[in-house]
């Protein structure tokens, strides 16, 4: 019994405000059959009750397009909305590093459009966790290693030691890529050596050494290819003693400066 009257009052509420207008037109037509005694006003009775039945429903049917039309414009500004917020994050997502395959945008529905908007949301935060993790770390991203060393292969071969402070796994491992570049590149690249100079110092960039600052060579080249591609170094060149010729150019990785 109570699946019937749900089943009853979800057709009454889909039917709405028609359901009061057709019990009052049927009660007039009741009472415009049965209370004139001649036919003629009958009939009137009659035609009036149609007749203001047929004006009711017409005004029904107008109301209920246009509130279908303003839910439908609401559905289309949501989704738009929804689309906008998508486009921020996918602006977003394209300055993180990669963290799987990016999630699909549906926006088909307003459900649609929020189960998209959250599936990139969380996409989004697992980059974010993917650039923290490696915010830890120095690193050289692949594509600008790759231009790095098609930049310093046109200069030719210059003999380079990279160094490091001793006993710092995350220097070390920074050193050992930047090392690895440089051969890429055709120079004649040694280390990283740990090395005992600037142990208590830290920074975030490479220092440049050189046995006479008059006369960079390569290290100027080398300075001018890390501004290029915006790879922390210290500017300028200090001088090294330990540095055996003027033509070896020294790149020492200090321990890392926390934020």
């Amino acid at each position: 019994m109570s699946v019937r009257l749900i089943a009853w009052l979800e057709a009454a509420r889909q039917w709405g405000p028609a359901v009061p207008v057709a019990i009052v037109f049927a009660l007039a037509l009741v009472e415009a059959v049965a209370l004139p005694r001649r036919l003629w006003a009958k009939g009137i009775w009659i035609g009036a009750v149609v007749i203001s039945g047929m004006l009711a429903t017409g005004a029904l049917h107008r109301q209920e397009r246009a509130r279908d039309a303003i839910l439908s414009d609401q559905r289309a500004a949501e989704i738009a909305g929804l689309q906008g917020l998508w486009g921020q994050l996918d602006a977003l997502a394209q300055t993180l590093p990669d963290a799987g395959e990016p999630p699909a945008a549906s926006f088909g529905t307003v459900n649609d459009g929020v189960a998209s908007l959250s599936a990139k949301i969380a996409a989004v935060e697992r980059q974010i966790a993917v650039l923290s993790e490696r915010s830890k770390h120095r690193t050289i991203d692949e594509q600008i290693a790759t231009k790095l060393a098609d930049y310093l292969r046109q200069y030719g071969s210059f003999p380079v030691v990279v160094s490091c402070v001793p006993d710092d796994i995350e220097a070390y491992n920074y050193a050992t890529q930047l090392a690895n570049i440089l051969r890429a590149a055709g120079w004649d690249a040694h280390g990283p050596e740990a090395t005992a100079a600037d142990v208590r110092t830290k920074a975030m960039g490479i220092t440049v050494f050189v046995r006479d600052p008059h006369s960079p060579g390569a290290a100027r080249i080398l300075l001018d290819a890390f501004t290029r591609f915006n790879i922390p170094h210290q500017t300028g060149i200090a001088a090294s003693q330990t540095i055996l010729d003027t033509a070896t150019v020294e790149l020492f990785v200090a321990r890392k400066e926390e934020p």
